[in-house]
């Protein structure tokens, strides 16, 4: 399979340069999420289209939960960070996978959260191994993949922990 380099520019003097794969095999994850995700309208979680996934050449998977203290931490830098860059880049994604233990638990993290992003449905996140093969063994995890499913940047380097902000600041600085 032949790829090409592709320069993504991700804001002032972000530069994130990845190998990206012919329109033949793109839309690997698009795939996996299409028909799966959720966005919250009021104070529910409903079925989304999320038109721009299609074309993400660039999802983050988003592993965290309400009742994670850490999580509570992070997301909030994670919203400012997603505000910022979605209406510059509409090529980046972020599909929030909950580690929470119901889906109104889902859904009220969701809400508190002011998560601008689709979230993958409750019931299809649970036993996922698709998407779930990404996530690291604690969160909140952060990992962002290509549109074929290679990870670019991850949480986790093998079990070292070195946390979300690590994805974010390969950003920033790549």
């Amino acid at each position: 399979m032949k790829t090409n380099s592709l320069r993504f520019l991700l804001g002032p003097a972000l530069i994130l340069v990845c190998c990206v794969a012919t329109a033949a095999d793109a839309q690997t994850i698009a795939s996996q999420l299409n028909g799966k995700l959720v966005a919250l309208r009021g104070k529910s979680a409903l079925p989304c289209a999320a038109p721009d996934l299609p074309q993400a050449k660039y999802i983050a998977l988003y592993f965290s939960a309400g009742w994670c203290g850490p999580c509570h931490q992070f997301t909030p830098a994670l919203v400012k960070f997603y505000n910022e860059m979605k209406p510059k880049y509409p090529g980046f994604e972020v599909v929030f996978v909950s580690e929470d233990e119901s889906a109104n638990a889902m859904e009220k993290y969701m809400g508190e959260m002011t998560m601008p992003w689709p979230a993958l449905r409750y019931s299809a996140a649970k036993g996922n191994r698709a998407l779930n093969k990404y996530a690291g063994p604690g969160i909140p995890c952060l990992v962002l993949l290509n549109e074929k499913g290679e990870v670019l940047s991850h949480s986790y380097e093998g079990t070292n922990y070195l946390g979300p902000y690590k994805v974010m600041n390969d950003l920033k600085n790549s």
